[in-house]
């Protein structure tokens, strides 16, 4: 047996492998009015122009990272589309939201509420991040097992930051993580 094989049955063996991962687009959030869409010639999509939170570039000249950017005070809601939850994903276990996010200044203390709706008609099973730092980080919020439901369903998520009047909130990137099935 090659050395690759037992490396891959080894990975496999300890759980590493067992985990799967799914994007969440930032380019495809939409800025939540109430229970509308909000009204504007972009959809809700945010861009440059929108007034909830924005979606740029940190610099265009140096720095090509793409992020959403809440100004100081905004606490506009943002939805990520309906995910489908996958056929191997194991509904006895929890699933992770992993968000990368920072703030610009250190003037507010405060957290990001993630919700999080299966299918339609649930309750909330989402919960708020620990207090957003001013470096970039991780931070991550888990639903629990007893709310995740077998497939075929769907999960419907959003953002709301809590009040920030001295800080703008940016969000880098955004991904689910679960557990397959044996």
């Amino acid at each position: 047996m090659s050395k690759q094989v037992q490396t891959i049955q080894q990975i496999t063996q300890y759980g590493r492998l067992k985990l799967g991962t799914i994007h969440l687009n930032l380019t495809t959030a939409r800025i939540i009015a109430t229970n509308a869409i909000q009204n504007t010639t972009e959809g809700g999509v945010p861009d440059g122009n929108t007034a909830g939170p924005s979606l740029a570039r940190v610099n265009g000249a140096t720095d090509k990272a793409l992020r959403l950017a809440w100004a100081a005070t905004q606490v506009d809601e943002i939805q990520f589309e309906p995910v489908p939850l996958p056929a191997d994903l194991d509904p006895s276990a929890g699933v992770e939201v992993h968000l990368m996010l920072a703030k610009d200044a250190n003037a507010n203390t405060f957290a990001v509420a993630v919700n999080a709706f299966f299918g339609v008609g649930d309750t909330n099973c989402g919960g708020n991040t620990a207090n957003v730092a001013q470096a970039l980080a991780e931070y991550v919020v888990t639903l629990a097992a007893a709310d995740v439901p077998a497939p075929p369903n769907f999960l419907n998520l959003s953002l709301i930051p809590a009040a920030h009047a001295g800080d703008a909130l940016y969000l880098y990137s955004a991904w689910l993580q679960y557990t397959r099935k044996a």
